[in-house]
């Protein structure tokens, strides 16, 4: 993963921010962090997915709150205001788990 311009983030700054597909298409945000303690980096990212991109992501046609799902750090293009995935909303199946 990369940040825009040097940026450092604490882990906090990451929850909350919204997350896009290539061709910035409106996914959800990021709800937490998943660190791999032995080796000290980050893994993934865990997201509460929106309904219309949980629908086409994970197949789901009727969801009870909202569908949360990982996304490993190697998906992600670019981090700023916002992260942006390298994969298109289409593509994300293949590298998307539900939790």
């Amino acid at each position: 993963m990369r940040l825009n311009s040097g940026i450092r983030l604490l882990a906090s700054e990451f929850r909350g921010k919204q997350v896009f597909a290539a061709g910035m298409n409106l996914i959800g945000a990021v709800d937490d962090l998943m660190i791999d303690v032995q080796s000290y980096t980050l893994t993934d990212l865990t997201m509460k997915l929106r309904k219309e991109a949980a629908r086409k992501i994970l197949g789901k046609t009727f969801m009870l709150g909202s569908a949360r799902a990982r996304v490993p750090v190697s998906a992600v293009d670019k981090v700023g205001d916002s992260i942006i995935l390298r994969f298109s909303i289409d593509q994300l199946q293949e590298h998307i788990q539900k939790l």
